[in-house]
């Protein structure tokens, strides 16, 4: 495929974190087609100075967080483990999270971290008339606090619609929409009289 990609333009995540598409065909900001690249997605990302993410869950996926500039600190909880725990990174340092991860990201510097998502399978989002209609990811409003004391179990997490259906789903309406209309049937020519 003789093209170059570029970074998308920024949107403001329901996490509070900015994302840039950069290569993701299941991301209907993106432009590309539904059947480019179905294995993985990538997009940038900027946590603001001073600034935290909101805690986030992706049901479905795995994601690569690698930090392109700056620093960044994770705060993490994995289903097998009882407690949440924290990691600094720094500049050309990456962390795994595998699906059902509790995330949360907080800048504690006066610079942006810039980061690069890198996710397994592409990572689905899809927009229908001004809305989302489907997100891999789950943006909670409590705090650490307060997910432990529902015992992990919040109700928005309890109650979201992220299952393989519903994604697949959404895939298809996605593939739906890049692909080209088709021209209506021509009648058959009548033969020469």
């Amino acid at each position: 495929m003789k093209r170059i990609f570029s970074m998308g333009k920024g949107v403001q995540a329901p996490d509070g974190t900015r994302v840039f598409s950069l290569l993701n065909c299941r991301d209907s900001n993106s432009g590309l087609p539904g059947n480019l690249l179905e294995d993985f997605s990538l997009a940038a990302g900027e946590i603001e100075p001073r600034r935290h993410s909101k805690i986030h869950v992706m049901p479905l996926v795995t994601q690569v967080t690698f930090v392109l500039q700056g620093e960044v600190e994770a705060w993490m909880k994995e289903a097998d483990r009882p407690a949440p725990y924290s990691l600094r990174l720094e500049t050309e340092q990456a962390i795994l999270t595998r699906p059902g991860t509790f995330l949360q990201f907080r800048n504690h510097t006066p610079a942006p971290c810039r980061v690069l998502y890198i996710v397994s399978p592409a990572y689905v989002f899809l927009m229908e008339e001004g809305s989302v209609a489907y997100d891999d990811s789950v943006v909670l409003e409590e705090d650490w606090e307060e997910l432990r004391r529902v015992n992990w179990a919040p109700e928005k997490l309890r109650t979201c619609d992220i299952t393989l259906e519903a994604r697949r789903a959404a895939e298809k309406r996605l593939a739906d929409r890049a692909q080209p209309p088709q021209p209506p049937p021509q009648p058959p020519s009548q033969p020469p009289s």
